[in-house]
């Protein structure tokens, strides 16, 4: 299966005065290269990150649906065409619901992998000026994912990712976030993720806390 991306895109850490509000280093506002860039196991060489939650080996590549950019068409004024949520690669035709932690894909010479859901951060609400916006996208489960790096090389804009290998048993992004967000008492499926070799650390500590709770 291959996929269209849309935009792959990339930002720099900069000083940002939300609705007058105080200033803030942020690497939100991507923009997509020209012509190819070398993805590392920590991400595009060009692109930055500011905060410790942010980027990573394990979160080098943030993703996006633009299945997703209908749904906040309505919400959004002048929804940008592109890292409307600072994601690194814009996808046509893989939602939440496709995405299954340890998938692997082809992109440019690069191989990445799915490694966990993404945990929408307050400056997204800034940007948009809508305080309940990361309640919205934990609410619907469109929160995107990232994906760390398998194999480093160069990607252009006219990669499309291509799907190498589905990770057994599956468990997807979507699964994920419905569980965390909408049924978290619900011991059984907390515990096929915990159970999951696929998960990494971080969704393990998410997971675990959920799991204690119930005890």
């Amino acid at each position: 299966m291959e996929y269209k991306v849309n935009y792959i895109s990339i930002g720099k850490v900069e000083d940002v005065t939300f609705n007058n509000q105080k200033t803030k280093k942020t690497a939100i506002f991507k923009e997509p290269f020209e012509n190819k860039m070398y993805l590392s196991k920590t991400g595009f060489v060009e692109d930055q990150q500011q905060y410790k939650g942010h980027g990573g080996p394990e979160k080098a590549i943030c993703f996006y649906s633009k299945d997703n950019y209908a749904y906040w068409n309505d919400i959004i004024d002048r929804l940008p065409k592109y890292a409307i949520f600072g994601e690194n690669i814009t996808v046509s035709g893989l939602t939440e619901k496709d995405l299954n932690i340890g998938d692997t894909y082809q992109l440019g010479e690069a191989i990445i992998q799915v490694s966990c859901p993404r945990q929408p951060c307050a400056t997204i609400a800034l940007r948009y000026g809508i305080k309940d916006l990361v309640k919205r996208m934990a609410d619907n489960l469109k929160t995107g994912c990232y994906f760390r790096v398998i194999k480093e090389g160069y990607v252009s804009q006219n990669d499309n990712m291509k799907l190498l290998n589905t990770c057994k048993p599956q468990l997807s992004i979507y699964e994920l976030n419905e569980t965390r967000y909408k049924d978290s008492s619900n011991r059984e499926r907390i515990e096929y993720i915990l159970n999951h070799k696929g998960i990494n650390e971080e969704t393990r500590d998410i997971f675990n806390k959920l799991h204690k709770r119930l005890s």
